[in-house]
């Protein structure tokens, strides 16, 4: 496994500009650095090569709105939460409808939702519209509004809480390029507790037509984050609100060098990661480079990487012959995904679906049960995995 000793704070993409403020960065003695654009040890075809269980649930219809597309998934217990632009939904583990944020007296559309978290003991609720957060507490059967947290100049566009605490990490991507941080923890009350500083400082991305994006993900009591234009991923010290750097996801390739880097026109071509997630076994990370994405499940026991065939992009449900999984979400250590109901009902007359072979027959008998009575009008139906441990 490839590792080696972080000497400074100054963990980046390849090179930092100018001097900067580590006093809220805190440096590990060992790192681990997984290089993108390199062999996998070995393409996978099949959902059963990394995962143990597949299940579909059906989501009953949702109080007159109907779910077109699901922009995220957080599972707590026996609920999953859902979003939509307009409206967030909570659902139990079958796939019946319980509540929902926007009650019908009110325009849905007042507010357009960035993002939304809620607290691993299912107590609490932040929704993130424009430049403030919207704060409820969650009850067995509603979200009751508390209070407004305003942002000020802040416009972030991702926001998790910190697990463990009330403490919300912010996230905005650049819009000028030298912005001082991008990276702000706050509380409830809206005081600044922590900035991780903005390592890359070279070009204004907008104006470049450079996509910009910051993830964040969960796993064992931690929260995570990776800039687009930093090759590292942070994690944060819940007691002393410390930005740590965890990881690298190294994206130079062979021509990169120390000039090119600062070419805006070079770095479009440079790997793009779009998605990351962790769980016991595995991290996953998917990325896009010269035109072609690619998802990859690093198995941590082995120090093996298992990529999805870049042809099909998604796995074969050869476990109950359901359509081919693309991993979206996880939470809580299970994988989400969701296809659209008339998609999977065509799925399950199709000769694809007769002629598909399921280690599970009972799983595939279901699945065509489960999907003949859908209709255009309904909600879609969620691919639930677990993973293998």
């Amino acid at each position: 496994m490839w590792r080696f000793l972080l000497f400074t704070l100054t963990v980046f993409i390849f090179s930092c500009a100018g001097n900067i403020d580590t006093k809220q960065t805190e440096a590990p003695d060992i790192i681990k650095r997984i290089h993108l654009v390199s062999n996998p040890d070995s393409i996978i075809t099949s959902i059963s090569e990394v995962a143990s269980d597949i299940i579909y649930i059906p989501l009953q219809p949702s109080a007159g709105t109907q779910i077109r597309v699901i922009d995220k998934i957080i599972s707590r217990g026996n609920k999953i939460y859902i979003s939509i632009i307009s409206d967030i939904m909570c659902f139990n583990d079958q796939g019946h409808f319980l509540y929902k944020l926007y009650g019908n007296e009110k325009n849905v559309y007042d507010y357009a939702i960035y993002d939304f978290d809620i607290d691993a003991a299912d107590t609490s609720l932040i929704v993130l519209v424009g430049n403030k957060i919207l704060y409820f507490k969650n009850t067995v059967s509603a979200f009751n509004f508390k209070s407004t947290i305003e942002l000020g100049r802040l416009s972030p566009v991702k926001m998790d809480f910190l697990p463990g605490t009330t403490n919300i990490l912010l996230s905005s991507v650049r819009i000028k390029g030298y912005e001082p941080s991008l990276n702000t923890l706050i509380n409830l009350s809206g005081d600044t507790l922590a900035l991780n500083p903005n390592y890359f400082k070279r070009f204004n991305p907008v104006k470049n037509w450079i996509q910009d994006k910051t993830i964040h993900y969960q796993f064992n009591n931690k929260l995570y984050l990776r800039e687009r234009f930093n090759d590292t991923v942070f994690s944060i010290d819940a007691v002393s609100n410390t930005f740590k750097p965890e990881l690298i996801f190294e994206s130079s390739i062979s021509s990169t060098n120390s000039e090119n880097i600062n070419d805006p026109k070079y770095y479009r071509i440079l790997p793009f990661v779009d998605n990351i997630f962790e769980v016991t076994r595995y991290l996953y990370y998917a990325y896009n480079f010269s035109r072609q994405q690619h998802k990859v499940f690093y198995d941590k026991y082995k120090d093996k990487k298992y990529e999805i065939d870049p042809e099909y992009g998604v796995l074969k449900d050869d476990i109950g012959a359901g359509p081919g999984f693309d991993p979206m979400f996880c939470s809580e250590g299970i994988v989400f995904s969701w296809f659209g109901a008339m998609d999977l009902k065509k799925y399950i007359e199709s000769e694809e679906f007769t002629r598909a072979q399921a280690q599970n027959s009972s799983k595939k008998e279901s699945l065509k049960i489960l999907a003949n009575p859908l209709k255009d009008t309904d909600n879609p139906v969620l691919i639930v995995v677990r993973l293998k441990r």
